[in-house]
């Protein structure tokens, strides 16, 4: 499995998954709804920064994403989807 941890968070409404630079690893969308979508934001906030979308009107699995967020990994959600995030 590795030598790094990582964290995982299961959320279907906005949340702070972390207050500080991170590294999203993998998103999964485990339970569908039509318009769903996840906007990963680079920051504390709904307002700030969004890096990308992810939507969620599948099940599906977006894994080996690595993408770096220096100011915080808030992760604001559309419509009734549940997903789960790890980071690092």
């Amino acid at each position: 499995m590795g030598t790094e941890n990582h964290n995982v968070v299961s959320f279907n409404t906005n949340t702070l998954a972390k207050g500080t630079h991170g590294v999203i690893v993998a998103i999964y969308c485990t339970k569908e709804h039509a318009g769903a979508k996840l906007e990963v934001i680079n920051g504390l906030l709904a307002t700030d920064p969004v890096e990308f979308t992810v939507y969620g009107s599948s099940i599906q699995s977006v894994f080996n994403i690595n993408r770096r967020l220096e100011n915080g990994i808030y992760l604001k959600v559309t419509n009734a989807a549940e997903w789960i995030a790890v980071f690092k």
